[in-house]
């Protein structure tokens, strides 16, 4: 509420110096104040959102591109021009060239910088990073992993990671639409949560389309371990020689083993592939499969553990009616 007193304030000073300055044109003159001061508060909100490290660079592209500018117009103008109207044009269409082209390519280069100069990425030397992909965020057991202190790392979230559940979110399936709202709001409560260290980093790999393929990318660059769910991108990650922190194998060795011979309570959910088969899922999402259940599908029976199998994707157990 302050800035915008401030706002409202710095705009009628606009207005009346603009009055008085045009004391024969002073429709025009108010006209010109309260546009230009609209145009110099939107431009400050709009810089107001840009992180400072990508403005100090912006700045600095400025510097370079205005001084380039002027060794090209000195360049340029030791050729004699009869009109000098020629000269300042040449002059301006330089100064304004090359001013766009620094700022430009100071926001573009923040990235390689980054690698380059910590201190612009805001990422300390040494300092164990984890980046995150989009499954662990929809997945949101990260959080309390987090919370409870078992992982000792600095947390990053790419930018790509963001767009994709932004994307998700906006997607026309429910399913989809649901995923990416829910890897929002885990990754909400990352960033609101003072005692985890968590942060965006602002990067992108245009030329790359594949998102693992940015995640591993990021991570050899950063010399970061990945966090996720996904199989492949686990083994394509290990392949390259680079950490990967899969939480279903965690979850899988966490998990309380169920005995052969075990009796247990269990709703059927559906059909199973073979004939006769009844599948029915544990509270933490294990599948069992039970021989001759099929007729049973929405009803809760008693099964007895036979046997169970490790999977890439997870456990699953065979079981057969008490």
């Amino acid at each position: 509420m302050g800035l915008w007193i401030i706002r409202i304030f710095f705009m009628i000073l606009c207005i009346l110096t603009a009055f008085y300055s045009l004391p024969s044109h002073k429709l025009v003159g108010i006209f010109i104040g309260f546009f230009g001061s609209l145009a110099v508060i939107g431009l400050e909100i709009l810089i107001g959102k840009i992180p400072w490290r990508k403005l100090i660079l912006a700045v600095g592209g400025l510097i370079i591109g205005l001084l380039t500018a002027i060794l090209l117009a000195n360049f340029f103008l030791l050729i004699p021009f009869e009109d000098p109207k020629t000269e300042n044009l040449i002059r301006f269409a330089l100064y304004f060239i090359f001013s766009y082209l620094g700022i430009m390519v100071g926001l573009k280069g923040f990235e390689e910088l980054g690698f380059i100069f910590p201190f612009i990425s805001g990422i300390k030397e040494g300092e164990k990073l984890l980046i995150i992909d989009t499954s662990v965020l929809i997945d949101g057991r990260v959080y309390e992993l987090m919370k409870s202190g078992f992982i000792d790392y600095k947390l990053i979230i790419p930018k790509f990671i963001i767009k994709e559940l932004q994307s998700l979110a906006d997607c026309s399936s429910d399913i989809k639409r649901q995923r990416g709202r829910r890897g929002l709001e885990v990754l909400n409560k990352l960033r609101e949560d003072n005692e985890i260290s968590a942060r965006i980093y602002d990067i992108d790999y245009p030329e790359i389309e594949a998102v693992d393929a940015k995640i591993v990318k990021l991570a050899s660059e950063l010399n970061a371990a990945i966090l996720t769910n996904d199989f492949n991108l686990t083994k394509v990650a290990e392949v390259q020689n680079i950490k990967v922190l899969n939480l279903n194998t965690l979850a899988n060795l966490m998990r309380p083993r169920l005995m052969s011979g075990e009796e247990i309570s269990l709703k059927i959910i559906k059909e199973g592939k073979e004939a006769g088969q009844g599948v029915g899922y544990l509270e933490d999402g294990t599948m069992i499969v039970v021989e001759n259940a099929s007729k049973y599908i929405g009803k809760v029976v008693d099964v007895v553990i036979d046997s169970a199998i490790q999977t890439p994707t997870g456990r699953i157990i065979f079981a057969k009616l008490k």
